[in-house]
């Protein structure tokens, strides 16, 4: 197989599976944020994931408000993606490295939709602030965005937390997932 047909196929397979995760990730938020499941994004993510969420429940109960059963979830599809990629460009990896980079690669995408969740609401709320996207934006940034708004004032009426909320979100990408990321890669491939 040529470079540019194993880059492409690697392309698709990390996206499909992102995507799923991307979704598996924003119903693990929500559900911790306690979002309205009234809304109909957080309906839709509970309709994308509960054919496989609500089996696993039965083994892996909720503690302290975070889904068990959605994380445990999100680990056995990132180790999937990774077995999958790392078998195609690599060959057979090491279980143990699949497992840390499932993990630094969950962290970081958790990381990341928080990163661009707080950026969006930043620009809707100068843009338009009565956006119905704002609610569910809302619950998913409250749990970074209000220990910092106690910290940090408004200043001359503005909310600035955002910005170190956007910093420090960055820098635990650089500082600890990155790291991870490559620990994981040098076992998986060894």
């Amino acid at each position: 197989m040529s470079g540019t047909s194993l880059n492409a196929i690697l392309f698709l397979i990390s996206t499909l599976f992102n995507l799923y995760i991307l979704v598996l990730i924003i119903r693990l938020i929500l559900a911790w944020a306690k979002a309205d499941y009234s809304h109909p994004i957080t309906q839709l993510v509970v309709r994308l994931t509960s054919f496989i969420i609500k089996p696993m429940k039965k083994f892996l109960p909720d503690i302290g408000g975070i889904e068990l059963s959605t994380l445990v979830l999100i680990i056995l599809v990132e180790v999937i993606k990774y077995f999958v990629i790392t078998l195609l460009s690599f060959g057979l990896p090491n279980v143990i490295g699949l497992l840390i980079l499932a993990i630094g690669d969950s962290i970081k995408l958790i990381l990341e939709i928080l990163f661009y969740a707080i950026l969006l609401q930043a620009i809707l709320s100068w843009v338009q602030p009565g956006s119905p996207i704002n609610h569910v934006l809302n619950k998913l940034t409250s749990p970074i965005m209000r220990p910092l708004q106690r910290v940090i004032p408004p200043v001359a009426g503005i909310d600035i937390s955002p910005i170190p909320a956007l910093i420090i979100l960055q820098l635990l990408i650089i500082i600890v997932v990155n790291p991870l990321l490559g620990l994981g890669l040098g076992v998986a491939v060894g």
